[in-house]
């Protein structure tokens, strides 16, 4: 399933939040929404999911907009999940699933690496993240929008919340993930759009204003005269590396040409690293630096 957002306005007491914003999830695939405390993603998320009013704009499900059997298709998991603390995570999702449907249960169990006996308020904050993934799934939803999963989560708990979400993908799921550890969110998004002063930068648009940007290391020292790539400018930073810049909007022509380049080089390459595509250097560029 393919979710739309067009031109989300949202204002409280005046203040507008939401200026317009727009982005796109595609089927099978995780959108990452990045962007500072107060930005508005948890305001943009309870409007995706139809807990809070918009005040323009539309949020599309395969181009229809309609709230009509939402609560099926579209699962969330809000950045503070509460759980009845003296149910078992079992008992949980038996409330939840309504007594039902014990297969689903086990599912969703087995899918978050949890016991069915083991008591809530026992849990760790790994676990009660992963509970909580479970239970946005209790119906099975096409779109998935997670509001800080791994927020306070050790590096292991952090790995368990990803491997899931990856998991979900290979399922076809449409996954919207918000958080601040930018290394996890580029390890596992497809895509990603910036949240700021109330509209989202898609990753594409700001590639295109970026420009070209790769730092290659090699092996041994070496000496570069000269790059032939029309448009491109070459820096030494060290004895074994250059950085490639260009401001040309074809960004992925530039690459292929630059790494033809680099390939009639007699010099084993040690790494290459695409500083246009750098989530963190982005996240300063566009919601810090202004």
């Amino acid at each position: 399933m393919v979710l739309e957002v067009k031109g989300i306005k949202k204002a409280y007491d005046g203040n507008l939040v939401l200026k317009g914003a727009s982005m796109q999830a595609n089927e099978g695939s995780i959108y990452g929404l990045i962007g500072k405390n107060g930005a508005g993603k948890t305001t943009l998320m309870n409007i995706i999911v139809g807990l809070l009013s918009k005040d323009e704009g539309s949020v599309l499900l395969d181009g229809v907009e309609s709230n009509e059997d939402k609560n099926r298709r579209v699962g969330y998991l809000p950045d503070l999940p509460a759980f009845f603390e003296y149910m078992t995570a079992g008992e949980y999702l038996d409330f939840l699933l309504m007594g039902r449907n014990e297969a689903r249960r086990d599912e969703l169990l087995k899918l978050v690496s949890i016991s069915p006996k083991v008591t809530i308020s026992k849990m760790s904050r790994g676990m009660r993240q992963r509970l909580g993934i479970a239970s946005a799934l209790v119906n099975d939803p096409e779109i998935i929008l997670l509001d800080e999963p791994t927020s306070a989560l050790d590096p292991q708990g952090r790995a368990d919340v990803m491997d899931i979400l990856l998991d979900l993908k290979k399922k076809g799921k449409t996954v919207i993930l918000s958080t601040h550890i930018l290394a996890d969110m580029e390890k596992v998004c497809d895509d990603y759009g910036f949240l700021h002063d109330g509209i989202i930068i898609s990753k594409s648009e700001l590639s295109v204003s970026r420009g070209c940007q790769m730092l290659v290391s090699f092996k041994d020292k070496i000496d570069i005269e000269d790059c032939p790539v029309e448009g491109v400018n070459m820096i030494r930073v060290s004895p074994n590396a250059y950085r490639f810049t260009s401001n040309d909007e074809n960004v992925e022509q530039k690459q292929s040409q630059i790494l033809t380049f680099l390939s009639e080089i007699d010099m084993p390459i040690r790494n290459i690293i695409n500083e246009s595509l750098a989530l963190d250097s982005m996240f300063k560029e566009v919601c810090v630096n202004e």
